[in-house]
């Protein structure tokens, strides 16, 4: 192939020379469907040449003597020009078009008797014109396989009346004890559905742009950082324990024994006054007071613990003890009289409320 730099200055001589093979070639190939070989493997290149030509020497012309009579003739040989330029160019086209499909369907066609096309000799043509007819073929390849060219000229062959069931599917004959089955011959033979799983594929991340969509929000990253606090989280059952729905940072073992130092501090109150119209009515186990600790010469004498009536709510498997050191079970539906004190932490907690008479 010879470069653009490499050609022939291209002087009067030529130009005529290029534009005589111009126009031959033009009606030479008018008349025909097949594409002709160029007088040149650059005959396009040399064309263009031409027209630069043509529109040097018009120039000059119009520079040098305005519109005049050899203007206008330069002007009309350039249209001429380009006008059999486009029409030769409009026309190869179509023929290597019409050569690239005739020679890819005729050879997949069997039977017709019909001889193939020769191939073109692509040292007598233009190498854009090759290229050219190279990108046809590949479209056309690519168009006999989405359209399925194959199979519609050759035939789909053998169509498989096998069916094809899925996975576990079990025939009559399974269930039939007898040799040969049901029919004597043996079941029908069947395929069963192949299952493909497709890999679990780790996704991609750019490192480069979660750190910078990390930085764009500083605030999110301090409110990440900072400590959870810790919660102490309620059993989904049921039967939920006294101790599940105290506070996380609440460690105190109830146990009336521990009352009784705060009752010291408490000012002194007078026992209600109970009649015996105001006894309960459902049996209230006994709760023994404990005994009333030794006091010293200085102490102040205390006064018993104010007992409360509350009925149990939610039953508890953890039992708790009373000042007496007894231990009581909480079972919901009970009475109890207790101390004051567990008696408000138990209705605070939800596990009993007051049942007062």
């Amino acid at each position: 192939m010879v470069g653009r730099d490499e050609l022939p200055e291209m002087g009067d001589e030529r130009a005529r020379k290029i534009e005589d093979q111009l126009y031959s070639l033009q009606r030479q190939q008018l008349e025909r469907n097949h594409p002709l070989p160029m007088p040149s493997t650059e005959f396009w290149q040399e064309v263009n040449n031409l027209l630069n030509h043509i529109e040097t020497s018009l120039n000059e012309i119009v520079r040098g003597e305005g519109h005049s009579s050899a203007a206008i003739a330069a002007s009309r040989r350039q249209s001429n020009v380009r006008r059999a330029m486009a029409d030769l160019a409009r026309k190869r086209l179509v023929t290597l078009l019409h050569h690239a499909v005739t020679a890819e369907l005729r050879s997949s066609v069997n039977g017709d008797g019909s001889r193939p096309l020769a191939p073109l000799d692509w040292t007598r043509y233009d190498p854009m014109e090759r290229e050219f007819y190279d990108g046809l073929g590949q479209l056309l390849s690519r168009f006999k396989r989405n359209i399925g060219w194959e199979d519609m000229i050759q035939g789909a062959g053998e169509v498989s009346d096998i069916p094809i069931l899925a996975v576990g599917t079990k025939q009559l004959d399974d269930f039939v004890e007898q040799a040969g089955g049901l029919t004597g011959q043996g079941a029908p033979p069947v395929e069963l559905e192949e299952r493909y799983e497709e890999e679990y594929r780790e996704p991609e991340f750019d490192e480069e742009e979660l750190i910078a969509q990390i930085e764009a929000f500083p605030e999110m990253m301090e409110q990440a950082n900072q400590p959870i606090p810790e919660t102490q989280a309620v059993p989904g059952t049921e039967e939920i324990s006294v101790w599940d729905l105290a506070p996380a940072d609440s460690h105190q073992t109830i146990v009336i024994d521990n009352l009784v130092a705060t009752d010291h501090q408490a000012p002194p109150t007078e026992p209600p006054q109970t009649t015996p119209q105001d006894e309960p009515t459902e049996d209230v186990p006994h709760t023994e007071l404990p005994p009333e600790p030794a006091l010293s010469a200085k102490a102040e004498p205390t006064t018993p613990n104010v007992l409360t009536r509350i009925r149990i709510l939610v039953s508890q498997e953890d039992e708790i003890m009373t000042e007496a050191g007894d231990e009581l079970k909480l079972t919901q539906g009970d009475v109890h009289m207790l101390d004051s004190e567990m008696a408000t932490y138990l209705v605070d907690a939800g596990v009993a409320e007051v049942a007062a008479l």
